[in-house]
């Protein structure tokens, strides 16, 4: 009966020390497993940071290379144009002079507005709300939209550097309204809740599900958005709409 009672004190005793062997496997497998998610989470959002600050960095490059050099030449060559307009008597040649100069105008107009778009100078010495005031006004004169604003704060506490991709995210939500929606009226509201802000899009043009379309979406456009929200831990969520679209950037 002794030899029984110490045969099963001995089983429980090497159930027990199995069963904490093999949680302790499993708890280190657990704990490595989270700190490889967590080191891999830490490379990847490290990449990400690159790769958004290179892309700042390039479109800064480009949009200086545009505005200090192309745009010179096409000035120089515009004067040239009106001085050889002024001393050409030919009624003719004195019409085309005039019609090259147009073009050229035209041609330095849209430079300029690539520029601006590449890197909008305001951003960093005026703040994000009147660079986007001044980015609705020029939607407004190149693409015929009616655009309606309406800012619940006039000052947004952000860096500089969200900033720079708030405005990127507003920036390709509002060109592929209105390339792919053709909408006649877009809405925008800057809105604050406690102290929580909220950038409101809507339009009404042709719907779209942002995230259906980011899953099948072999363009750049829409997974640079989702790139650009988790860089600043913003979130985007598309409500519904009668018409159109409905789209909250909600900002922590």
């Amino acid at each position: 009966m002794q030899d029984e009672t110490g045969l099963k004190f001995f089983f429980w005793i090497g159930t027990a020390i199995i069963i904490l062997s093999v949680l302790g496997i499993i708890l280190t497998v657990v704990l490595y497993r989270n700190k490889i998610h967590k080191r891999n989470k830490m490379e990847s959002d490290n990449l990400l940071k690159t790769a958004l600050e290179s892309e700042k960095r390039e479109r800064k490059r480009i949009a200086s290379d545009l505005h200090d050099g192309v745009s010179g030449d096409i000035m120089a060559v515009q004067n040239y144009i009106a001085i050889l307009q002024k001393r050409e008597e030919n009624s003719f040649n004195k019409s085309v002079f005039s019609e090259i100069e147009t073009a050229l105008r035209k041609l330095h107009e849209n430079i300029q507005n690539i520029s601006y778009n590449l890197n909008p100078p305001m951003l960093d010495d005026f703040g994000l709300i009147l660079t986007l005031q001044s980015y609705f006004s020029r939607i407004r004169k190149w693409h015929h939209v009616k655009i309606k604003e309406h800012y619940q704060s006039e000052v947004l506490p952000v860096s500089a550097s969200d900033a720079y991709e708030l405005y990127r995210i507003i920036q390709e939500l509002i060109t592929n309204m209105i390339k792919h929606g053709k909408p006649d009226t877009i809405t925008f509201n800057l809105l604050k809740i406690n102290d929580k802000y909220i950038f409101e899009i809507q339009d009404n043009g042709s719907s779209f599900d942002f995230y259906k379309n980011l899953e099948f979406s072999d363009g750049l456009g829409l997974k640079n958005i989702k790139s650009r929200l988790k860089h600043i831990g913003a979130k985007l969520v598309q409500l519904p709409a009668k018409k159109g679209n409905k789209i909250h950037i909600l900002l922590k």
